[in-house]
């Protein structure tokens, strides 16, 4: 019997010992969760106040989400993307490497840090990231991400990578006339005019033209030989874009 009590008595204080670290736990675990859940708040109402151009707003917000979720990889680009709007490049890289070094799968992250790059006439460490970004089949904006992608390859030059981006673009959209356009531009640039002309007229099917686009399809014809054609672009840029730098290069070349 002494036995039998004894083993009670010590699964009793076991069980007393245990209990409260059990509890513990489990409020370690909702504070956790809250912290990080008030921390995606922030990082929104964060975003937001970027946009609305109420940066000081927005670095309040995003400097909470920090210390909410240290290990938030939106957080530090998000704080990214306000650092280049207050014109802190080196800050701005900065906080998007921190991120990724939280999180190298996130392909937003990768894409944001991406368009940075670009901007920053780093071509070739910008097709980098994009194309990490893009290798993620769930990525959600695959439309957007290929078409900066191609956009900033041709800056490189990178031809061949630029229409790979850019064809990705047109096979989720086939109607996506910056891509439409961009292409026209592409094969221009290589003399492609014949290609140029046929994506000009892909692009004529789902958009007005603009005066950048008269302005290629007039040199794309007179490339192609096609005199007459090319002056009805000419008139269509003077007279729906009169003051436009494409109709002083018009000008000038006449």
């Amino acid at each position: 019997m002494r036995l039998v009590l004894l083993i009670l008595l010590c699964m009793l204080v076991s069980a007393c010992a245990t209990q409260p670290v059990t509890n513990n736990s489990a409020s370690s675990n909702q504070r956790v969760a809250q912290n990080k859940e008030a921390a995606e708040l922030n990082i929104q109402l964060g975003a937001n106040y970027i946009a609305s151009g109420e940066y000081q707003l927005a670095d309040d917000k995003l400097k909470k989400a920090f210390k909410q979720d240290p290990q938030s990889s939106v957080a530090r680009w998000t704080y990214a993307v306000l650092q280049e709007k207050l014109n802190q490049p080196k800050a701005a890289d900065y906080y998007y490497n921190e991120a990724l070094r939280i999180n190298p799968g996130d392909s937003r992250g990768q894409q944001n840090y991406a368009s940075f790059l670009c901007r920053s006439g780093r071509y070739i460490e910008a097709d980098k990231h994009f194309t990490k970004a893009l290798s993620d089949p769930l990525f959600s904006r695959r439309e957007a991400t290929s078409l900066t992608a191609g956009v900033c390859a041709m800056e490189i030059p990178d031809y061949i990578a630029a229409e790979n981006h850019l064809k990705e673009t047109l096979r989720i959209n086939n109607r996506n006339r910056v891509a439409l356009y961009q292409l026209a531009k592409l094969h221009f640039k290589q003399d492609n005019f014949a290609i140029s002309q046929s994506y000009l007229r892909d692009f004529e099917e789902v958009s007005n033209h603009t005066a950048e686009s008269l302005w290629l399809a007039y040199r794309t014809e007179r490339g192609l030989g096609n005199v007459r054609i090319a002056q009805s672009y000419a008139k269509l840029l003077t007279k729906q874009f009169p003051g436009s730098k494409e109709a002083e290069q018009l000008a000038r070349m006449n």
